[in-house]
């Protein structure tokens, strides 16, 4: 009879040990979790603010044509939202009067991604990620550019272009 006391205890005591490793590893997995977001959240940051400062540098050099010869951007109108649903939100280069906000497309390496389709092409991860818009008001010589990531903000920069006097 004795024999049988002692099991019963040693079974709840492995019991008890067990739910302690199992409470203790779920602990460790949502801290993974939780750092792999952060670091996948800081890596998309520290990629949206080089692409925010390339365009930035651009377009205080080389103005609206510079962004348009280097980045391949795109003429839309001040209504649109920030990666419209469909192309039919681009307004042509005969609508550039009257629209001052460009939208270019990079992929996941900051790399301009006008020739690579939705989701990659070829399986792969590298398609269009990264959406930037430069917000113009060519009469202030200033510009806000947002750059997002599957239609959510991730970082906004706003510049301003001086002119250089001529002497």
């Amino acid at each position: 009879m004795s024999r049988k006391q002692h099991s019963g205890i040693f079974m709840m005591e492995m019991i008890m040990v067990v739910f302690f490793f199992i409470l203790c590893s779920s602990v460790c997995i949502m801290v993974f979790v939780k750092g792999d977001r952060m670091s996948r959240d800081a890596a998309d940051l520290n990629q949206s603010v080089l692409i925010a400062q390339s365009v930035a540098e651009v377009w205080k050099l080389e103005g609206p044509e510079g962004l348009k010869q280097r980045f391949g951007a795109s003429v839309s109108s001040q209504d649109d939202a920030s990666g419209a649903d469909g192309d039919d939100a681009f307004k042509t280069d005969d609508d550039e009067a009257s629209g001052n906000r460009y939208v270019m497309e990079f992929d996941k390496n900051g790399n301009l991604a006008e020739n690579i389709p939705e989701g990659g092409g070829d399986g792969s991860a590298s398609g269009k990620i990264y959406t930037a818009v430069l917000s113009a008001d060519e009469a202030e010589s200033s510009a806000e550019i947002t750059v997002s990531r599957e239609k959510n903000s991730v970082y906004t920069l706003s510049v301003s272009r001086h002119e250089r006097e001529q002497g």
